[in-house]
């Protein structure tokens, strides 16, 4: 293996993949980044067998071949390279990799590349396509409902439902939901649901080229998510997704208007005082806008925001870390809350835009 390659498109490439690194992994050659060299692209691979990540970039290549390098050494050292065309050089026979630059040689040990686990797309079961920046907008706008615990792991995915040109996504961690309606061209004859790992579509989000299209392709054990020249895919969570129909409210006692970055601004800087024990911000519904309160050891903040009220008066809870998650996640200029009650779920929806929402659970205070 022998090729030349300038510090960006190594860069580009190495952290395109790295996250899907195993960290944990007892096979050593998991640690590792994949180098392949052929024709004139370097492709570069990882896997923790839930995610694989795969990158090509140009390159000038004189030998084809390939080499597992530990990941650990050479995205730190990738970091550091000057800015000037990079040899790498493998033997034949050889799992030491010696890259050149300038005047200057680092040598390091590898693994012999025939020992890491294949890049196969998955069988299609069905496949669309959508813009990117349009797929980097509705993973934005649900994945921070993700759960983090992996002692359920249905809730630390994203929830694909198709149906009739309409693809749903829902995520929750049941303290909030967060649900993305949009039309894909491609129709299915039946419905179709898999959960896809949000650790997958928030790397999707992070990788993806906005100009691009991201082509989604769905197996009957793993999804495929390919863009320009990164393809990623992922093994899909088994079990029931909660049926989030039932949890959208319809009934509601109280509804305000208010600009979204007024109450945005506002509940960060509430969350200022939050503290592990304190988390709490109160919400008062007045006549005409919107008070948040929160006091704690720090100290104490009120914010009062202007905002068109309907319905009755309230006081409500919620965590404002949660609430902060919303608000950042929706990117329309006015929002419409409404409120079933001050101990049950509130919905958030833009005033402009019927294809999203977000459920948040309000929380007790301590006094109740």
């Amino acid at each position: 293996m022998k090729f030349f390659i300038n510090k960006e498109n190594l860069l580009f490439a190495i952290q395109s993949v790295q996250r899907a690194v195993s960290q944990k992994s007892p096979l050593p050659i998991l640690t590792g980044i994949k180098f392949s060299c052929e024709e004139d692209k370097l492709v570069l691979s990882a896997t923790d067998f839930e995610i694989s990540v795969r990158c090509a970039v140009p390159a000038t290549v004189e030998e084809s071949g390939s080499l597992v390098i530990p990941a650990r050494y050479i995205t730190e050292f990738a970091r550091r390279l000057p800015d000037s065309i990079i040899e790498f050089e493998a033997g034949p026979d050889s799992t030491m990799a010696v890259i050149r630059y300038g005047d200057s040689e680092f040598n390091i040990n590898g693994y012999d590349a025939s020992e890491f686990p294949s890049f196969v797309i998955p069988e299609e079961e069905f496949s669309f396509k959508l813009d990117a920046d349009l797929f980097k907008e509705i993973i934005k706008q649900v994945t921070f409902a993700v759960s983090t615990e992996e002692s359920r792991p249905v809730f630390t995915g994203v929830f694909f439902e198709i149906v009739a040109g309409r693809l749903t996504i829902v995520a929750t961690d049941t303290f909030r939901l967060a649900l993305r309606h949009t039309a894909i061209n491609e129709e299915t004859p039946e419905l179709i649901n898999v959960i896809v790992p949000g650790k997958t579509l928030n790397e999707l989000a992070r990788t993806a080229d906005p100009k691009s299209i991201v082509e989604v392709i769905i197996g009957k054990t793993h999804a495929a998510f390919i863009t320009g020249e990164i393809q990623i895919i992922a093994r899909l969570i088994p079990g029931k997704f909660p049926s989030y129909r039932q949890v959208i409210p319809n009934q509601f006692i109280s509804e305000i208007k208010i600009p979204l970055k007024d109450f945005l601004e506002s509940a960060e800087r509430v969350a200022l005082l939050a503290g592990e024990n304190n988390l709490l911000v109160s919400l008062y519904i007045r006549e005409n806008h919107v008070v948040l309160n929160m006091r704690s050891e720090t100290g104490w903040i009120r914010e009062e925001i202007k905002s068109e009220v309907n319905g009755d008066k309230l006081e409500i809870s919620f965590n404002v870390r949660y609430l902060c998650d919303v608000l950042r996640s929706i990117n329309y200029e006015q929002l419409v809350v409404r409120f079933t009650g001050p101990l049950t779920p509130a919905l958030i929806i833009p005033e402009d835009n019927k294809d999203y929402l977000s459920i948040l659970v309000p929380a007790r205070l301590s006094r109740e």
